[in-house]
Protein backbone atom coordinates (compact mmCIF):
# COMPACT_ATOMS: atom_id res chain seq x y z
CA UNK A 1 0.00 0.00 0.00
CA UNK A 2 1.35 2.75 -1.09
CA UNK A 3 1.96 5.81 1.65
CA UNK A 4 3.03 8.64 -1.11
CA UNK A 5 0.01 11.19 -2.40
CA UNK A 6 -0.17 12.43 -5.46
CA UNK A 7 -0.50 15.68 -6.30
CA UNK A 8 -3.30 15.94 -8.74
CA UNK A 9 -6.21 13.69 -8.35
CA UNK A 10 -9.41 13.48 -10.39
CA UNK A 11 -11.98 10.74 -9.50
CA UNK A 12 -14.93 10.07 -11.51
CA UNK A 13 -18.15 7.95 -10.55
CA UNK A 14 -20.64 7.39 -13.27
CA UNK A 15 -23.39 4.64 -14.06
CA UNK A 16 -26.41 4.09 -16.05
CA UNK A 17 -29.95 4.91 -15.09
CA UNK A 18 -32.80 2.47 -15.07
CA UNK A 19 -35.94 3.17 -16.82
CA UNK A 20 -38.28 1.64 -14.63
CA UNK A 21 -41.11 3.95 -14.00
CA UNK A 22 -40.08 5.23 -10.81
CA UNK A 23 -36.94 6.78 -11.75
CA UNK A 24 -38.98 8.14 -14.65
CA UNK A 25 -40.76 9.83 -12.59
CA UNK A 26 -37.67 11.19 -10.23
CA UNK A 27 -35.75 12.22 -13.32
CA UNK A 28 -38.58 14.01 -14.84
CA UNK A 29 -39.41 16.20 -11.90
CA UNK A 30 -35.80 17.39 -12.02
CA UNK A 31 -35.98 17.50 -16.38
CA UNK A 32 -32.99 15.10 -16.51
CA UNK A 33 -32.82 13.08 -19.37
CA UNK A 34 -32.91 9.28 -17.96
CA UNK A 35 -30.92 8.27 -20.75
CA UNK A 36 -27.74 9.70 -20.05
CA UNK A 37 -25.52 8.37 -17.49
CA UNK A 38 -25.54 9.90 -13.79
CA UNK A 39 -21.54 11.45 -13.37
CA UNK A 40 -19.88 12.34 -9.91
CA UNK A 41 -16.78 14.26 -10.99
CA UNK A 42 -14.02 14.85 -7.75
CA UNK A 43 -10.58 16.41 -9.00
CA UNK A 44 -8.33 17.53 -6.62
CA UNK A 45 -5.78 19.86 -8.25
CA UNK A 46 -3.38 20.59 -5.62
CA UNK A 47 -2.26 17.73 -3.13
CA UNK A 48 1.22 19.00 -0.88
CA UNK A 49 1.38 17.13 2.72
CA UNK A 50 4.25 17.77 4.53
CA UNK A 51 6.98 14.90 4.69
CA UNK A 52 6.52 13.75 7.70
CA UNK A 53 2.68 13.55 7.88
CA UNK A 54 1.13 11.23 10.58
CA UNK A 55 -3.12 11.61 10.20
CA UNK A 56 -4.73 12.62 7.50
CA UNK A 57 -8.18 13.10 6.93
CA UNK A 58 -10.72 12.36 4.40
CA UNK A 59 -14.33 14.39 4.80
CA UNK A 60 -17.63 14.64 3.12
CA UNK A 61 -21.22 13.78 2.81
CA UNK A 62 -22.29 10.53 1.87
CA UNK A 63 -21.80 9.84 -1.74
CA UNK A 64 -19.14 12.60 -1.71
CA UNK A 65 -16.64 10.35 -3.55
CA UNK A 66 -14.52 9.61 0.23
CA UNK A 67 -13.78 5.93 -0.34
CA UNK A 68 -13.51 5.78 -3.91
CA UNK A 69 -10.60 9.00 -3.35
CA UNK A 70 -8.89 6.79 -0.85
CA UNK A 71 -8.96 3.66 -3.12
CA UNK A 72 -7.55 5.98 -5.94
CA UNK A 73 -4.60 7.36 -3.82
CA UNK A 74 -3.34 4.22 -1.76
CA UNK A 75 -4.50 1.34 -3.61
CA UNK A 76 -8.05 -0.69 -4.45
CA UNK A 77 -6.85 -3.11 -1.23
CA UNK A 78 -6.45 -0.17 1.39
CA UNK A 79 -10.02 -1.71 2.82
CA UNK A 80 -9.21 -5.47 3.04
CA UNK A 81 -8.69 -5.70 6.48
CA UNK A 82 -11.24 -8.08 8.15
CA UNK A 83 -11.24 -8.95 11.78
CA UNK A 84 -11.74 -12.68 12.65
CA UNK A 85 -15.84 -12.29 13.77
CA UNK A 86 -15.61 -15.75 15.44
CA UNK A 87 -12.55 -14.72 17.36
CA UNK A 88 -12.22 -12.55 20.84
CA UNK A 89 -10.45 -9.42 19.82
CA UNK A 90 -7.84 -9.75 22.15
CA UNK A 91 -6.54 -13.25 20.82
CA UNK A 92 -6.20 -11.68 17.50
CA UNK A 93 -3.84 -8.31 18.74
CA UNK A 94 -0.46 -8.92 17.92
CA UNK A 95 1.79 -11.97 19.75
CA UNK A 96 4.24 -9.11 20.18
CA UNK A 97 2.72 -7.38 22.48
CA UNK A 98 2.37 -7.97 26.51
CA UNK A 99 -1.35 -8.14 27.81
CA UNK A 100 -0.51 -5.28 29.82
CA UNK A 101 -0.41 -3.21 26.23
CA UNK A 102 -3.43 -5.21 25.07
CA UNK A 103 -5.32 -3.87 27.74
CA UNK A 104 -3.96 -0.20 27.51
CA UNK A 105 -5.56 -0.49 23.91
CA UNK A 106 -8.58 -1.48 24.00
CA UNK A 107 -9.04 0.49 27.05
CA UNK A 108 -7.68 3.78 25.44
CA UNK A 109 -10.65 3.14 22.39
CA UNK A 110 -13.24 3.30 24.97
CA UNK A 111 -13.93 -0.58 25.00
CA UNK A 112 -13.27 -0.89 28.74
CA UNK A 113 -15.28 -4.11 29.01
CA UNK A 114 -13.07 -7.07 29.88
CA UNK A 115 -16.29 -9.10 28.85
CA UNK A 116 -16.28 -7.68 25.21
CA UNK A 117 -12.30 -8.82 24.99
CA UNK A 118 -12.85 -12.19 25.74
CA UNK A 119 -16.54 -12.88 23.75
CA UNK A 120 -16.21 -13.60 19.46
CA UNK A 121 -16.53 -10.17 17.73
CA UNK A 122 -19.89 -11.30 16.44
CA UNK A 123 -21.16 -10.91 19.35
CA UNK A 124 -20.80 -7.34 20.02
CA UNK A 125 -22.86 -4.61 19.43
CA UNK A 126 -22.18 -2.65 16.04
CA UNK A 127 -20.08 0.51 18.65
CA UNK A 128 -18.38 -1.90 20.36
CA UNK A 129 -17.15 -3.97 17.02
CA UNK A 130 -16.21 -0.60 15.54
CA UNK A 131 -13.67 -0.10 18.00
CA UNK A 132 -12.38 -3.57 18.76
CA UNK A 133 -11.97 -2.93 14.99
CA UNK A 134 -9.76 0.27 14.80
CA UNK A 135 -7.44 -1.39 17.58
CA UNK A 136 -6.99 -4.18 15.14
CA UNK A 137 -6.26 -2.10 12.15
CA UNK A 138 -3.96 -0.21 14.26
CA UNK A 139 -1.57 -2.74 15.23
CA UNK A 140 -1.48 -5.17 12.32
CA UNK A 141 -0.81 -2.08 9.72
CA UNK A 142 2.59 -2.28 9.22
CA UNK A 143 3.43 1.57 7.26
CA UNK A 144 -0.47 2.77 6.37
CA UNK A 145 -4.08 2.08 8.08
CA UNK A 146 -6.59 3.77 6.13
CA UNK A 147 -10.39 3.31 7.95
CA UNK A 148 -13.32 3.99 6.22
CA UNK A 149 -16.44 5.50 8.00
CA UNK A 150 -14.62 6.57 11.04
CA UNK A 151 -17.08 7.03 13.90
CA UNK A 152 -20.36 6.62 11.82
CA UNK A 153 -21.73 3.93 14.12
CA UNK A 154 -20.93 5.18 17.96
CA UNK A 155 -22.00 8.40 19.27
CA UNK A 156 -19.58 11.35 19.69
CA UNK A 157 -18.54 10.85 23.48
CA UNK A 158 -17.44 7.66 22.17
CA UNK A 159 -16.46 9.10 18.82
CA UNK A 160 -14.06 11.51 21.02
CA UNK A 161 -12.78 9.03 23.10
CA UNK A 162 -11.32 6.62 19.87
CA UNK A 163 -10.46 9.61 18.43
CA UNK A 164 -7.99 10.44 21.02
CA UNK A 165 -6.57 7.36 21.50
CA UNK A 166 -6.07 6.70 17.62
CA UNK A 167 -4.22 9.98 17.31
CA UNK A 168 -1.95 8.97 20.16
CA UNK A 169 -1.04 5.58 19.42
CA UNK A 170 -0.15 6.53 15.74
CA UNK A 171 1.86 9.44 17.07
CA UNK A 172 3.73 7.32 19.22
CA UNK A 173 4.21 4.55 16.89
CA UNK A 174 5.05 6.89 14.05
CA UNK A 175 2.17 4.73 12.01
CA UNK A 176 0.53 7.03 9.34
CA UNK A 177 -3.56 6.88 9.76
CA UNK A 178 -6.25 7.97 6.81
CA UNK A 179 -9.75 8.52 8.63
CA UNK A 180 -12.60 8.23 5.99
CA UNK A 181 -15.43 10.63 7.80
CA UNK A 182 -18.68 12.30 7.66
CA UNK A 183 -18.01 13.92 10.59
CA UNK A 184 -16.36 17.44 11.32
CA UNK A 185 -15.79 17.33 14.58
CA UNK A 186 -13.31 14.61 14.62
CA UNK A 187 -10.64 17.04 13.49
CA UNK A 188 -10.67 18.26 16.76
CA UNK A 189 -9.76 15.47 18.29
CA UNK A 190 -7.47 13.83 15.82
CA UNK A 191 -5.72 17.03 15.28
CA UNK A 192 -4.16 15.98 11.79
CA UNK A 193 -1.72 16.64 9.15
CA UNK A 194 -3.93 17.22 6.28
CA UNK A 195 -7.22 17.28 5.22
CA UNK A 196 -9.38 16.37 1.88
CA UNK A 197 -12.79 17.94 2.16
CA UNK A 198 -14.79 16.03 -0.53
CA UNK A 199 -17.48 18.73 -0.48
CA UNK A 200 -15.54 21.44 -1.00
CA UNK A 201 -12.71 19.59 -3.59
CA UNK A 202 -9.70 21.06 -1.59
CA UNK A 203 -6.85 20.08 -0.13
CA UNK A 204 -5.82 21.42 3.66
CA UNK A 205 -2.42 21.02 5.35
CA UNK A 206 -2.74 21.64 8.68
CA UNK A 207 -0.56 22.62 11.81
CA UNK A 208 -0.58 19.95 14.28
CA UNK A 209 1.26 22.45 16.79
CA UNK A 210 -1.79 24.95 17.07
CA UNK A 211 -4.98 22.11 17.88
CA UNK A 212 -6.98 24.88 18.09
CA UNK A 213 -10.96 24.55 18.31
CA UNK A 214 -11.85 27.64 16.87
CA UNK A 215 -9.37 27.30 13.98
CA UNK A 216 -10.58 23.68 12.84
CA UNK A 217 -14.32 25.37 13.24
CA UNK A 218 -13.46 28.38 10.76
CA UNK A 219 -11.47 26.38 8.18
CA UNK A 220 -13.74 23.29 8.33
CA UNK A 221 -17.19 23.82 9.81
CA UNK A 222 -20.11 22.31 7.43
CA UNK A 223 -22.32 25.51 8.27
CA UNK A 224 -20.41 27.89 6.97
CA UNK A 225 -20.54 26.32 3.32
CA UNK A 226 -22.89 27.23 1.02
CA UNK A 227 -26.04 25.18 1.19
CA UNK A 228 -26.28 21.92 -1.73
CA UNK A 229 -22.49 22.72 -2.54
CA UNK A 230 -22.00 18.79 -3.33
CA UNK A 231 -24.50 19.07 -5.76
CA UNK A 232 -22.82 21.21 -8.13
CA UNK A 233 -20.19 18.70 -8.90
CA UNK A 234 -22.56 16.47 -9.83
CA UNK A 235 -23.44 16.38 -14.09
CA UNK A 236 -26.33 14.55 -15.63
Amino acid sequence: MTTTLKKKIHVRLQSEIPTSFRTKLACDSLDIDIHKKSIHDLQIDKIEPNEDWTIGVILGASGSGKTTLAKHMFGEDCFQFQADLSRPVIDQLPTSLTYDECAALLSGIGLTSVVCWVRPMYTLSNGQRARAEAVLQMTHNADLTVIDEWTSVVDRQVAKVMSHALQKYARRNKKRVVLCSCHYDILEWVNPSWVIDCNEARFDNCDEKKNDKKNWNSKFDPSQRKRGNIFQNITI
